[in-house]
């Protein structure tokens, strides 16, 4: 009878451990289903307090000249535009000084949404400007429009301007990605809004402010959080490389908690963005910003901080807990929630 017991005691543990574990993987993967252009439009709307380095008031700003500075062609890419929004449809009607013939890309995406397909492809006219239409999708909810070009994706003369894996682009368009274990370069550009409450509004330019030691090993991460309604919005500057993936999570005090977690990537200048859920039940909590390097990183990351972190070095730096070496980065912010 003890044997039965302990036996039942033995298969209720591992049914718990199971669904706690399942229940993990779907938090994962709903904050891993946000675009990196919601991250990037929250970003735009907070000012970061307390950074001796920010010269600007925000990270962004609506270009108050339009017309492209640099001439058509030229590797300091420059481009802007109008969304307009009705009941079935997204435009876009752009300028920019990219040549006539190259190819763009605009991508719709609804938030907490795991819509795809909303896209559309324009081609660049003599004069620079070009029109992208997607259709808008049937659903309510905030909206984020990116606009993108790719000198990988281009036909050889295009592609030959800009190099190749666009090592050529210049201007604060520019941001990174990895292909093939390679590191490109495209140009974007993007634009958050309410369908229900707006009809128009610009594409944004967005404004970096790199520190002096962006990439360097020793790493620091200055948060700012600002509770608004539900949610907690982490805006971060830090000197992290661009493309390092970082995780936002709600640690309890004596207790389990899922589903208060996000994740996204960090900014061209060190920046990011994340937003929690604000819990209900809990008096006080602790907010923590990891970033855990592994072997899934960008190459050039991997150099830096080595494959299990053991390059990082800093106030920051925990021991991580799979394997003897490693380290990660943890930034824990106290919250006591307005009452």
């Amino acid at each position: 009878m003890e044997k039965h017991r302990l036996a039942k005691i033995g298969w209720i543990f591992l049914y718990t451990l199971l669904l706690l574990t399942i229940l993990s993987a779907c938090s994962r993967e709903k904050a891993s289903t946000r675009s990196m252009a919601q991250h990037e439009a929250e970003a735009r709307a907070y000012t970061v307090t307390g950074n001796p380095n920010q010269n600007t008031s925000s990270l962004d700003e609506r270009a108050a000249n339009r017309t492209p500075v640099h001439q058509q062609g030229s590797s300091y890419v420059e481009i802007s535009g109008d969304v307009n929004i009705d009941r079935k449809t997204v435009k876009v009607t752009g300028r920019s000084n990219l040549p006539a013939g190259a190819r763009i890309k605009g991508n719709l995406a609804v938030k907490n949404s795991l819509l795809t397909g909303y896209t559309d492809e324009a081609t660049v006219q003599k004069d620079g400007s070009f029109v992208l239409r997607v259709q808008r999708p049937g659903i309510q909810g905030s909206m984020d429009l990116t606009v993108l070009f790719r000198p990988a994706d281009q036909d050889d003369p295009i592609r030959n301007l800009y190099g190749s894996s666009g090592e050529k682009l210049e201007g604060p368009y520019v941001y990174q990605y990895e292909e093939k274990e390679q590191l490109r370069q495209e140009v974007r550009i993007g634009a958050e809004f309410d369908p229900e409450q707006e009809q128009s509004t610009p594409l944004v330019k967005p404004v970096w402010n790199k520190p002096k030691d962006y990439g360097g090993p020793k790493v620091w991460i200055k948060p700012d959080v600002k509770q608004e309604g539900n949610y907690y919005h982490v805006y971060a500057r830090s000197n992290l490389l661009e493309g390092s993936d970082v995780k936002l999570t709600i640690d309890f005090p004596g207790r389990w908690q899922f589903g208060y977690d996000d994740q996204t990537r960090v900014m061209p200048d060190g920046s990011f963005s994340m937003r929690v859920k604000k819990p209900s039940l809990a008096n006080r909590y602790t907010m923590v910003i990891i970033f855990e390097p592994n072997e899934d990183m960008w190459a050039n990351a991997k150099r830096v901080y080595g494959a299990s972190g053991e390059h990082l070095s800093g106030t920051l730096v925990k021991s991580a807990d799979d394997k003897e070496g490693s380290k990660r980065i943890e930034a824990r912010i106290p919250i006591q929630p307005k009452s």
